[in-house]
């Protein structure tokens, strides 16, 4: 049986009111890899996330999820049947339900003992166990992280979506749970689309990075490749890597 990319973008466009928010993007992703979307404000990461979720539409090209298409060229499969899991900026978990309710939400189809099983191996993955019990306004920041986390694992999703997971917590706290989160991610073996604006946490994060600005993408590549050698001005700039002095030699502006 002939493997496919986990997703794949070709030639992905998305317009609103007649301006492109993402232009012809094109990138795949094998199983258990962790793509790092990374760009300044507005660049269109997270509307690129969007479109693989299922929460937009392309105007132009296709998307597939293990090599079924999903969107474009007359395909439509709802955000629902996409067996994507997703964090969002601010965890959405539902105040009134336990840690140990908020990560079986998703489980509903499986008989009792199996979501229990599952739920418990979700607590020992992400290191709560001790918290089980506890409501969403209980937990801190990176608590509440976890579990949202948790949840989207919990269903085995076909791929995982998180969009700016840790933008809402301190530079300390954030360095920590990336480390964590990594580490669940690769125990995991759940292929991921990350993205963040920052790009120290890009680099740490994915086993390819992917800098994107103004809807296009720039380079995409291992962190190594992308650190050391940048294809355009605007990946050795926007990564602080390179200092750009302006003259002119022999006539010609630099």
């Amino acid at each position: 049986m002939a493997s496919h990319p986990v997703i794949h973008c070709q030639g992905v466009t998305k317009t609103f009111q007649g301006t492109p928010a993402v232009r012809d993007v094109s990138l795949f992703l094998e199983q258990g890899e962790i793509l790092a979307l990374v760009g300044p404000s507005g660049c269109g990461k997270t509307t690129l996330l969007r479109l693989v979720a299922g929460f937009e539409s392309p105007n132009t090209g296709t998307i597939t999820l293990d090599g079924r298409p999903v969107a474009g060229r007359g395909s439509w499969v709802s955000p629902e049947a996409r067996q994507l899991g997703m964090v969002f900026q601010d965890y959405a978990l539902f105040p009134n339900m336990t840690v140990v309710q908020n990560i079986a939400f998703g489980l509903g189809k499986l008989s009792r003992q199996a979501r229990e099983d599952r739920v418990g191996e979700m607590l020992e993955m992400v290191r709560l166990n001790h918290l089980a019990d506890r409501y969403p306004h209980q937990l801190s920041g990176g608590e509440q992280q976890r579990v949202a986390l948790a949840r989207s694992l919990a269903p085995h999703p076909l791929a995982l979506l998180l969009d700016e997971p840790f933008s809402s917590l301190d530079p300390q706290l954030r360095a920590q749970l990336r480390e964590e989160v990594k580490n669940i991610l690769q125990s995991s073996g759940v292929t991921t689309i990350y993205v963040t604006h920052d790009q120290e946490e890009a680099l740490f994060m994915g086993d390819k990075v992917a800098v994107m600005t103004s809807g296009s993408l720039e380079q995409v590549g291992t962190p190594e490749d992308i650190f050391h050698h940048p294809k355009t001005r605007f990946v050795a700039y926007f990564l602080v890597i390179a200092v750009f002095n302006l003259g002119r030699v022999d006539g010609y502006d630099l």
